[in-house]
């Protein structure tokens, strides 16, 4: 166990700006405070929130510098006082809002967790694989099932698919027993497919509309989830059916938007926001699901956390449907010792 004055890798930001604001560091290895958790990260991952939260767009609600990173995998180090329901060395996961934003996070080797907010990690699920679903999935089910409450046998079209979380989307809503219509660029069409889209419809022009209502027999969609963008609102409520829901997740920006209230009005509309945290017991629903294989991560790669700068430069041109894991350098270098390896005293 890691003793109070020791220190550990981690990634931080000192300012706000480009990946370059990315720096490795040593701090002091942090000390659980009462009700805590003091948790051996295995694995992190890079979200979108990351992205935004380093370059200025979302406020980062604590002083500078500040370690993101919204979810992670590992091994309990040390408990709080008056923890009594987790052991040491018990794995879990972590994803939870102010994970990143209003704490530290888990770019680091450990991270201080509240430990109300930890999950248990099946034992069939190993760590890269659950941070490479953790915020992705969370944020799908919250948007669709909890907070949208998609029906079997009704239809959702999801704009921005070519990302993660529309790739999670895409999942749950088919195991929902829902019919997908993805929008995206055409070169992702396969791909979302394979998450479970019938229908990839390529995200240009002004034919959408046309192209959903036929799709739908000319009722419209249930429910339109908008991932990342607040453009063409007017058009995704017109892809909709009566009482239909347009449920807005991911990083939308503050434009303002004009919409026609009377269609609202006359076709009984919703607008939903879709921004939180799942519930412990139902992290620990989606984990087993996975676990069980009726959900997979998608992972692009797994890189050194060392590598968190190059990570933010190719995430954030990126269209593609998997997550890219960052794993401590002491795990990676840890699992690369030969069986019968000994340490030189």
């Amino acid at each position: 166990m890691a003793k109070s004055r020791e220190t550990m890798r981690t990634v931080i930001i000192e300012n706000i700006g480009k990946p370059r604001v990315l720096k490795l560091a040593r701090r002091w290895l942090p000390q659980p405070a009462p009700g805590e958790a003091l948790i051996k990260v295995h694995a992190t991952s890079v979200n979108p929130r990351d992205l935004h939260l380093r370059s200025g767009r979302f406020l980062i609600r604590k002083p500078l510098p500040h370690i993101l990173g919204r979810d992670l995998a590992g091994t309990i180090a040390r408990l709080g006082a008056g923890v009594d329901s987790w052991q040491v060395d018990e794995r879990v996961v972590a994803c939870f809002e102010d994970l990143g934003c209003a704490m530290d996070g888990a770019y680091a080797e450990y991270c201080c967790v509240p430990a109300a907010r930890l999950a248990r990690l099946p034992e069939k699920l190993d760590f890269q694989t659950a941070v490479g679903a953790g915020a992705a999935f969370a944020d799908a089910s919250l948007a669709l099932m909890k907070n949208g409450r998609l029906q079997a046998r009704e239809t959702v079209v999801i704009r921005g698919a070519a990302c993660s979380l529309g790739a999670a989307a895409a999942q749950i809503a088919k195991q929902a027993g829902a019919r997908v219509i993805a929008i995206s660029p055409l070169e992702q069409a396969a791909g979302l497919q394979n998450n479970g889209a019938d229908i990839v419809l390529e995200d240009a022009g002004d034919d959408l509309v046309r192209q959903v209502k036929v799709a739908t027999d000319g009722a419209g969609a249930n429910m339109v989830l908008q991932i990342d963008s607040q453009k063409e609102l007017a058009q995704s409520l017109a892809m909709l059916a009566a009482r239909g829901r347009l449920v807005l997740a991911g990083a939308h920006d503050d434009r303002l938007v004009k919409l026609d209230a009377s269609e609202l009005v006359a076709r009984n509309l919703r607008i939903q926001g879709a921004q939180g945290s799942l519930a412990v017991d139902e992290l620990e629903c989606l984990l087993q699901r996975l676990a069980d294989g009726e959900y997979r991560a998608v992972i692009d790669e797994a890189l050194p956390l060392s590598q968190a700068r190059q990570a933010h430069q190719v995430a954030q041109k990126s269209t593609s449907l998997g997550k890219i894991v960052l794993v401590p350098d002491s795990i990676l270098a840890a699992a690369q010792k030969p069986d019968n390896w000994v340490p030189i005293t």
